[in-house]
């Protein structure tokens, strides 16, 4: 059975350091119902209070269909790590603060949360077999040196500020669980040499395209690919059959090779 499909938002927090610059990544609980241990992107689901009035009043966005979005990666970010992206700077606090708590304390702040601060560079959607489904916006936002996570110990465990290359070796080589979209952000930050650059490269693309990947399951292999990837095109039809996430399954449990996605599932 195909899952739901829920909009959602991630942000990519960057800052320069002096080996280069480097991307916020936080640890989802090892018990965790869905991505357990994996190492993601600060974000979530967009819920009803972000597109509220009063999310609308607190949050700055120079795209009205862009609000909704901003306003949950912002509120996500405060809920996750402590972070709070203002107009008048970005500031770190223990405590949290959840849900519309969030966007009232900006809105009695005297400066309003800093939407228009997220670039949105990418959309992915979540292949259609898989159980749980995301259609999620993708946005990057410059932070300034001092700005550190406060993790609860809770939904998320640890934090660290990694330069792109470097998360992707701790992938490759096993240490971190990454999903299918996060190792593709890192592979396409990784491109670039400092935080103001990857930006710039962002503010020079549009429209952003929906990138829908699809599930492929062959000679006891399970692939995730992508528009381009040899096999993509053949793998719509595959995904049609209703038999395919059980032999997907099958094969993991068999010790079988499988993205990220089903490993810390």
């Amino acid at each position: 059975m195909t899952g739901e499909l829920r909009i959602a938002s991630t942000v990519c927090l960057l800052r320069d350091g002096l080996g280069g610059f480097e991307v916020l990544m936080v640890r989802r609980t090892p018990s965790a119902r869905f991505m357990a241990g994996a190492w993601v992107f600060p974000g979530g689901a967009v819920d009803e209070s972000d597109g509220s009035p009063l999310a609308t009043s607190a949050v700055s966005s120079d795209s009205e269909d862009l609000l909704r979005w901003r306003a949950a990666a912002l509120r996500e970010l405060v809920e996750e790590t402590g972070i709070w992206l203002y107009e008048r700077g970005a500031t770190s606090e223990r405590d949290r603060s959840i849900g519309e708590e969030v966007f009232r304390i900006a809105s009695g702040a005297g400066s309003r949360l800093d939407g228009n601060a997220l670039r949105y560079f990418a959309n992915w959607i979540t292949p259609t077999p898989l159980p749980i489904r995301f259609d999620t916006r993708f946005f990057a936002a410059v932070v300034p040196d001092g700005v550190d996570a406060w993790i609860d110990g809770d939904e998320l465990v640890d934090a660290a500020w990694v330069r792109p290359a470097t998360a992707i070796e701790r992938s490759e080589d096993g240490a971190w669980v990454v999903a299918f979209p996060t190792q593709k952000t890192l592979e396409w930050l990784a491109r670039f040499e400092t935080a103001d650059a990857a930006l710039s490269h962002i503010d020079r693309v549009d429209p952003i395209p929906a990138i829908q990947p699809r599930l492929s399951v062959a000679d006891g292999k399970v692939e995730i690919l992508v528009p381009g990837d040899p096999g993509f095109e053949e793998a719509a039809a595959g995904e049609r059959d209703p038999n395919l996430l059980v032999e997907a399954v099958r094969i993991i449990a068999s010790g079988g090779d499988a993205p990220a996605e089903f490993k810390a599932s």
